[in-house]
């Protein structure tokens, strides 16, 4: 009785993961099969690359909610980069470029390199995703339309679409379009509907009692097997060809993973374990190349499909699994007619869903350079011809971007003023604009507030802001509190304003240098040239030190006024003494 118990127990605490991979089956089915046009290949290698993407991932992966399958973002790359190799061999190409996806995302982690996905800006990533929206709408214009397209990019597509307009097969468009409404259309009349499978029962149902099937391409007999092994061809030559179209996707594939992780850490108390999920995805994609799978990564909408179904525990990607073998067991007579228009329709559904104006506008009102970033990488994911190489475009636009901010020098050009009523000394701003020289220069001394990771690029516009703020007999205080990183480039137009400051009769002191700064200092012998005593380490209280050094400044510029007016007198005394 207590065995019983035990196993109602354990089945009563696996129902919400049961239910949650039985719903999310619903939706990742047709979307794979789908996917699996996009790549150009038979929707069954998609049905291969769900089934075992998710049961590895099942076993190698920590998130509880997360599931992997075919995507369209890494569907549209693999398509891009390999369409050149279509032809026999094609499927060989794919199951190797799989493989070498999976390599190059274990090797990454294991390298400890894997953090190189995090320096690929925001920009860039929104603006792939709206490109591969682009292209996955491009890529089922056949399908949709019964047009025949060629070429690599939408520009050509475009023109052979126009070209071959008389092609086209008004019945497609039409079946087409209907799926596409019942996606939208289910969901508002009863919640939680699995609109993706509906959509595609109900489409084939009607083509098939109308007979409408006849008269547009549909999917075929689908192999009775569900575990075709095959070993990949390790040819070097093909090898040779794919090896760095593998490694940008490897990133991609990342890319996607880390998104998706850290959406699902906004909605649920879990911590992301990149490093873990990139292994595992790096194992899952070498392994489902054995099993005629194409290259997978993480999927927004099956993560969310199974965390809103109540997921509790990763095993729900097993049961997810485990409903689409039951699905293609028990419906395979149906899927066989399933109008190709209709799988069309839901690929051209996920790529609208892709469309995130709200997000479009933010980057092009944040700043300009992530209005840049955004449109270049678009444009270069929609018209070059494979879409690695719009990743490798939009992350050198973003080096060219940070590197032409880092060409300004943050720095503050301050004055402090002492008030008669005050014992203190009041800050000031000067302003770059400020066309009053005699006003800038009345004041009674001069901080240099540099700020931030000050690296060589900013080295000409440093110099420049220098020599503007520069005035003779007047002692200068250069703040460092706020500088994390200085490299010797700076050190050295620093070192000639010193120069050019001490040439003048004046002092230089800096304050807020912190131990690794003044290391620094001492072995280029700058600290002894200005002498340990100008030099103030930062202190608690903010600007203490500054003010220290201010007060040193001003005790400097009495002593000097005392001794120019005892000169004074003397020689007015010896004057005196000469004519008596």
């Amino acid at each position: 009785m207590d065995v019983m118990d035990d196993l109602r127990k354990k089945i009563d605490s696996l129902k919400p993961d049961m239910i949650s991979g039985l719903t999310t089956a619903t939706i990742a089915l047709p979307q794979n099969m789908a996917y699996a046009l996009i790549v150009g290949v038979n929707p069954i290698y998609g049905i291969y690359a769900s089934i075992f993407s998710m049961l590895s991932a099942s076993i190698f992966n920590v998130s509880k909610y997360m599931i992997v399958g075919p995507t369209n973002m890494m569907a549209v790359a693999l398509y891009s980069s390999l369409s050149n190799f279509q032809g026999d061999n094609y499927l060989e190409v794919i199951f190797l470029t799989t493989f070498l996806i999976g390599l190059f995302q274990f090797l990454l982690v294991s390298l400890n390199l894997s953090e190189l996905v995090k320096y690929v800006s925001h920009p860039v990533v929104v603006a792939l995703t709206h490109g591969a929206a682009v292209l996955i709408l491009f890529s089922q214009i056949e399908n949709f339309t019964g047009v025949t397209v060629y070429g690599n990019n939408v520009l050509t597509k475009s023109w052979q679409f126009i070209s071959n307009l008389s092609e086209i097969n008004y019945l497609s468009i039409i079946i087409g379009t209907i799926t596409i409404a019942l996606i939208y259309i289910l969901p508002k009349l009863k919640e939680n509907l699995p609109e993706y499978l509906l959509s595609v029962i109900i489409m084939t149902i009607i083509t098939s009692l109308s007979g409408l099937n006849n008269y547009v391409p549909v999917i075929g007999e689908i192999p009775r097997r569900i575990i075709d092994f095959n070993i990949v061809n390790f040819d070097w030559g093909i090898i040779g060809e794919v090896y760095t179209t593998a490694f940008s996707i490897a990133l991609l594939g990342l890319i996607q993973t880390m998104a998706v992780l850290q959406a699902v850490s906004l909605k649920t108390e879990e911590t992301a374990n990149f490093k873990r999920e990139f292994r595992s995805q790096g194992l899952t994609n070498m392994i489902i190349s054995f099993f005629s799978g194409f290259a997978i990564s993480a999927s927004f909408s099956n993560t969310f499909a199974n965390l809103t179904a109540g997921a509790k525990n990763r095993i729900s990607q097993f049961f997810c699994a485990l409903s689409i073998i039951i699905f293609i067991v028990f419906l395979r007579p149906l899927i066989s007619f399933v109008p190709v228009p209709v799988l069309a329709g839901l690929v051209i559904a996920a790529a609208i869903s892709i469309v995130d104006i709200k997000e479009i506008i933010k980057n092009m009102k944040t700043t300009k350079g992530d209005a840049i970033i955004f449109w270049s990488t678009f444009l270069a994911t929609v018209i070059l011809p494979n879409l690695d190489q719009a990743i490798y475009f939009g992350v050198f636009v973003s080096l060219v971007v940070v590197l032409q901010i880092s060409k300004k020098a943050d720095i503050d050009m301050l004055y402090y003023d002492k008030k008669e009523s005050d014992k203190g000394y009041h800050l000031h701003h000067v302003e770059h604009e400020d066309s009053d020289k005699s006003k800038i220069e009345s004041k009674q001394a001069r901080v240099i507030d540099l700020k931030g990771a000050v690296h060589f690029s900013a080295a000409d516009d440093l110099k420049k802001q220098l020599e503007e703020f520069y005035t003779k007999d007047t002692d200068y205080i250069i703040r460092l509190r706020n500088v994390c990183r200085i490299d010797i480039t700076i050190i050295r137009v620093l070192e000639e304003f010193i120069d050019k400051v001490q040439a003048g009769g004046s002092e230089v002191i800096l304050t807020g240098v912190n131990k690794t700064i003044i290391k620094i200092l001492r072995r280029l012998g700058i600290a002894e040239k200005i002498g340990e005593e100008n030099i103030f380490q930062p202190e608690k209280e903010y600007f203490a030190s500054t003010n220290k050094a201010l007060n040193m400044s001003t005790s400097y510029n009495d002593k000097d006024k005392t001794s120019q007016c005892e000169s004074e007198e003397d020689e007015s005394e010896k004057n005196e003494s000469d004519k008596n």
